[in-house]
This record gives C-alpha cells, structure tokens and sequence, in this order.
C-alpha cells in the first residue's frame, strides 16, 4: 500500500503502529523491515532503497537464513533459487552466502547491489555489478520465500519518507524506480509485502514513479491511502484517546484529591484529564486556529507548550479560565 497525506499527519506513526500490530498478533505472522529512504539525487535508481531495504533486514539474519534453506533443500536449494530468479547470477550469490570469510560479505554486497572490485567479483564468481530492476526485486523475493520456508513469516518491507522519491527526474531512474514499483505492488507477488509512505496530499503530486499507470493498478487505487488533517471535533476525539492512553489512572486520583480546586469547579472526565472538559475544547479550538484543521505532530506540540506552562505555574489541573489567559482565548 501507499499511504500518503500532508506533513505532520502520522504516516511514519501510522507505519511504525502497523509494525507493531503485526509484532503483536499472532494471527499475522511477518517480519517487518522499516527504513528511512535515504537521500537521493536526480539519478538515483531503485538500487538506494534496495540497499537500505537489506542494510535494515541485515546480515546475520539473511545468512541464518540462507543456512536454514540449505540444510533443508541440500543440493536443490541452488535450483530453487534459480527457478525463482531466473538467474544463474543470483543462486549463486546465495550459494556464496554459505562461503566463510570474505566470501560471504563480497556476496552479500553484491546481493546489496553494491558494484564489486574486480578482484572481488572474480573470488566469487560473479559479474561486477546487479543492476537491472527485475534482479534488484527477485532478490527481495528470494528472502521473502526464505523468510517464508525458515520462519513461516512473510517478509514487509517499510519504506519511509518517499517524497525524496520527487528529486528522480533523469528519465533512465524513474524508469528503473516504475519497474522495481511494479514488480514489487503486483497481487501476483506473494513473497513480500510493500508499504511506501510521502507527504503528498494530492496522488496528482506524487512522485512520477507512483503515478505511472502500471504501478497505480498494481497496488490497486484502494490501497492509495489518505491521512487526513483533523477538525475541531475529530481533534478532541484524538486528544481524549491520546490523554486517556497517557495518564495514569492511580496518579489521576491522587492528584485531583490533592489539587481539584483547581479545576475552578468545571468537570473533568478521566479523557480530558489535566485538563476540565470546557478546558479541552479549548485546547482543540486552539489547536485548530491555523484555518481549522490541524495534525497529529501540531497536537502533540501544543500539549508539550501548554502543559509545560501549565508545571512552570505549578497548575495542576487545567481549567477554561486558566488556559484562556494562556493563549488568549
């Protein structure tokens, strides 16, 4: 899936909760690798999130893997892989995995994309480079399959911060970024799972790349999906869940029994608490002031702003008349 939307709306949150839903049930057994798209120029191709993707996955897991896989298949996993691949090349990168020494990391970086010395390409017997898309994607998949036949999980792979994807503009990169895109949304696909995330707020902005026909349908126009900003009334419905998540409840009693006079006898509700349910609203209607809508990032800012004013006066309840002295209500 894409999740996309305006800056500050949650989708790294969003992703990083996925993570831990997935981490958390049962039911759904995968392994997720999250990464940060690293920085990339007018012709960086797919290669830079592969590497990444792989740097996050990491060596030691992949090559447990790959002895896993061995042990079972013994002299057929090299055909398995092949099958799979399609390349002689890339079976034999995994047969190399196996090597130890500098065998094995020269054959990891290669699987990483990364160009080989010639000398290092001839000790393992590969070509200098992988390149092309289609390989760069098989090699995701191998270990989707390995992951699979090893840990009876499906491999995700989360990639952040895609709006560095906007920066590609040499046609031969876009090109290679649509391919690998492609390949990887396609329903067919069953060894990995993909989700991208950028601020865009309109798909007609996004990256030339999740524009393209060919990727869009592939990931399926219901799985381009918006973060929205918030309004006033959904902004309390987030605050009281976010306040009754952080406040403890033993702690809530005890200092409203010490310190209730405070709340200048408005109520309060264990959601709305440090603040009196008059108070809260305001707290969203402030939060809101820019054209009235505001983010999850914007509503944690103005928590950590008013609530750390709120302990510099030594308040430990927020009423209506306090906060409104405070931003002028």
């Amino acid at each position: 899936m894409v999740l996309y939307g305006d800056w500050g709306v949650g989708k790294t949150h969003t992703m990083r909760h996925m993570e831990y839903v997935i981490a958390n049930t049962d039911d759904f057994k995968a392994t997720v690798v999250f990464v940060e798209l690293p920085d990339i120029v007018s012709k960086s191709t797919f290669q830079v999130a592969h590497s990444a993707l792989l740097d996050a996955l990491g060596f030691e897991r992949a090559k447990r893997w790959v002895v896993q896989f061995q042990a079972r298949y013994s002299a057929d996993a090299h055909d398995r892989i092949r099958a799979l691949t399609q390349s002689g090349d890339i079976a034999g990168a995994f047969d190399n995995m196996l090597a130890y020494g500098e065998g094995s990391r020269i054959a990891w970086d290669w699987l990483r994309g990364v160009p080989l010395a010639a000398g290092d390409a001839r000790l393992v017997g590969l070509p200098p480079g992988l390149y092309q898309s289609n390989q760069l994607v098989k090699v995701l998949e191998v270990f989707g399959r390995l992951s699979q036949e090893v840990d009876g999980k499906l491999l995700v792979f989360m990639l952040d911060e895609a709006t560095k994807l906007d920066r590609v503009t040499n046609p031969d990169a876009v090109a290679h970024w649509t391919n690998a895109l492609k390949l990887l949304a396609d329903q067919k696909s069953k060894e990995v799972g993909f989700v991208l995330s950028g601020s865009w707020i309109d798909p007609n902005e996004m990256a030339l790349p999740l524009q393209d026909q060919q990727v869009m349908t592939r990931f399926g126009e219901p799985n381009y999906i918006q973060l929205v900003s918030l309004d006033e009334a959904e902004t309390i419905i987030f605050l009281n869940a976010l306040l009754e998540e952080w406040v403890d409840t033993r702690s809530r009693a005890a200092i409203l029994e010490a310190h209730g006079g405070e709340a200048d006898g408005e109520a309060i509700a264990p959601t709305s608490f440090p603040f009196t349910k008059p108070a809260l609203e305001i707290a969203a209607r402030y939060t809101c002031r820019q054209g009235g809508i505001t983010t999850p990032r914007d509503i944690q800012i103005t928590l950590d702003d008013l609530l750390n004013r709120a302990i510099d006066d030594g308040r430990h309840v927020v009423s209506s008349r306090y906060i409104s002295a405070l931003v002028g209500a």
